[in-house]
């Protein structure tokens, strides 16, 4: 189990009481930062509120990559990983962009490509997330 483990490293596993979100006062105040950026980032794109999950993995990718004075103005991706985030890859959540067809996917005439919105960013890979306005579906470029 989890508490078995945790205990094995030298970690004392605690509960807080129900209903007492004050008693975990730091992760609630991150849990606040979280979700303030991404109100606003929400209000700000006029994305529909049903994309409020890729709003928040797109927060918390952007917060962990900017400087933090908590940190000595190192960001948490600098410190955990020993190197500069990279900002060229940022994007603008809720923008247009156009996502290329898949050259299966369409025929002589067709359009080459869809508009869509950027939704996020992928983990793990170098690409982004983006919702097609036409077809309804998510891309993963």
């Amino acid at each position: 189990m989890l508490t078995d483990f945790l205990a094995s490293e030298g970690t004392l596993h605690q509960f807080s009481c129900p209903y007492t979100p004050e008693q975990n006062s730091v992760v609630e105040r991150k849990h606040q930062h979280l979700l303030n950026v991404a109100r606003s980032l929400l209000f700000q794109s006029n994305v529909p509120i049903v994309f409020w999950g890729d709003c928040i993995l797109t927060v918390t990718y952007i917060i962990n990559r900017i400087p933090s004075p908590v940190l000595n103005n190192c960001s948490p991706y600098r410190i955990l990983y020993n190197i500069a985030p990279d900002y060229s890859n940022f994007k603008i959540f809720g923008s247009l962009c156009y996502a290329t067809t898949q050259k299966h996917e369409r025929h002589k005439f067709s359009p080459k490509a869809e508009p869509t919105i950027f939704i996020g960013y992928l983990t793990g890979v170098k690409g982004y997330k983006l919702y097609g306005l036409e077809s309804g579906k998510k891309y993963y470029l």
